[in-house]
């Protein structure tokens, strides 16, 4: 493969012209430029991109840390952030852990090792703290997760007052015998698994751990959910779960144990993914601020990498209650 030595050879040129022409420096002259290109063409040359980008630590590639790609809500997620990193110029780069806390920390060390600029952390098994500690003077931004912003900057949605509205409204309702659905046993899940217990003792009402259940992740997990709730004696009247997809799934399992919704059991879905639109009943809701986050994502991301330092940023997104048919 030819080189800059090569072309300074061909054309006849230093090899610090030919060094100026290939990175469009304006100060060389026409007839310089002209030499350069022509022997670059002859030669075959190909410029080495990644080389460049390590000379100038920068890569224009921001990572994402997400534990499986197929989960709707961080599908959604990572495509609204390549969308907005895009347009002001950088890649998403998508690192998919799959809960892997050494895949994770391999990560980091890439951005030490400036192999990406920056990056996003959506799911992590560490806090701040040894996140900082593993990414040295790297920059690192926290969405999603319900971080403090100590160390780092955090965009998170407030998880305890979204459950705890979707609890209070199915109280409302006369609904007592509820249960709570999550996935893993994080802190934003426990954030969670708070709200619920929250409003329940706001009203009055007793919560036991039996009404939490977790490892609730897919579609399926919703159906399996289902099929040993519906199965049994005695049915909850109320469920709130952490997605639109476990929901869905609870939706189908009672179909086919003939229980009715919402005149039964109410069931409450988290995210607003579209598909909570195409079940039947269509889906009550606790809508994520994707929109909102990943536009203060980008920005504070932009102003990190061109250097503009302060004290961690957080912001903390409400939202609302989406009411539908199954609730």
């Amino acid at each position: 493969m030819p080189t800059i030595i090569d072309i300074s050879r061909a054309c006849g040129l230093s090899k610090s012209t030919v060094s100026r022409v290939l990175n469009n420096h304006p100060h060389v002259s026409e007839d310089s430029r002209a030499k350069v290109m022509e022997a670059v063409q002859k030669l075959g040359y190909v410029r080495n991109l990644h080389g460049v980008q390590l000379r100038l630590q920068e890569s224009r590639n921001i990572g994402v840390l997400i534990p499986d790609v197929e989960h709707p809500f961080f599908s959604q997620l990572v495509s609204a952030l390549s969308r907005s990193l895009s347009s002001r110029g950088y890649r998403l780069v998508i690192y998919q852990t799959e809960y892997s806390q050494e895949y994770e920390r391999e990560v980091y060390a890439r951005l030490r090792c400036r192999e990406i600029d920056a990056v996003i952390v959506v799911y992590s098994h560490y806090n701040e703290k040894e996140i900082q500690e593993f990414i040295g003077t790297g920059v690192a931004i926290i969405c999603n997760e319900a971080m403090e912003g100590e160390f780092l900057d955090v965009f998170r949605l407030d998880e305890q007052d979204a459950v705890y509205q979707a609890t209070a409204y199915l109280l409302s309702k006369g609904r007592r015998r509820l249960l709570f659905g999550m996935d893993h046993k994080t802190l934003l899940q426990e954030k969670r698994w708070l709200g619920f217990q929250q409003a329940l003792q706001d009203s009055g009402e007793p919560c036991l751990e039996s009404q939490c259940h977790s490892g609730l992740i897919t579609m399926e997990d919703g159906y399996a959910w289902g099929e040993r709730l519906f199965a049994s004696a005695t049915w909850p009247d109320g469920i709130i779960t952490g997605s639109d997809y476990v929901a869905a799934g609870l939706l189908k399992a009672a179909e086919k144990h003939g229980v009715s919704i919402p005149e039964q059991v109410s069931v409450i879905g988290f995210d607003n993914h579209p598909v909570g639109q195409m079940t039947s009943p269509e889906l009550t809701t606790i809508p994520n601020c994707i929109p909102e986050m990943t536009k203060d994502v980008t920005e504070c991301l932009v102003q990190r990498l061109e250097g503009i330092r302060s004290t961690p940023l957080v912001r903390t997104y409400k939202t609302s209650l989406i009411i539908r048919q199954s609730g």
